[in-house]
């Protein structure tokens, strides 16, 4: 799974949690990634078991913008996070 954010939230963590499971601190952080232009801000999952997952931003705050998004085996998943407002829940 690859979440893209903004330069603004470089360095910063993300949890991630299958849905129904404890938060556990399974976490990447956010990091400039070289393209060919410009650079791309972004949180890379290597491997996440199939099914409905959702994350946070670290350290968790509990009225924080948290986001759900379904990972299906094989497949790349690509979500661009907005921080600033609680974002609608993606499926």
């Amino acid at each position: 799974m690859v979440i893209l954010t903004g330069a603004d939230l470089d360095g910063t963590e993300l949890e991630v949690r299958r849905l129904g499971t404890e938060w556990d601190g399974t976490h990447v952080a956010v990091r400039s990634r070289p393209t060919l232009g410009e650079p791309v801000f972004a949180a890379v999952f290597g491997q996440l078991p199939e099914g409905v997952h959702e994350f946070r931003q670290r350290p968790a705050d509990p009225l924080g913008p948290t986001h759900q998004i379904d990972v299906v085996g094989g497949e790349l998943v690509e979500l661009r996070w907005n921080h600033r407002a609680r974002p609608a829940r993606d499926t």
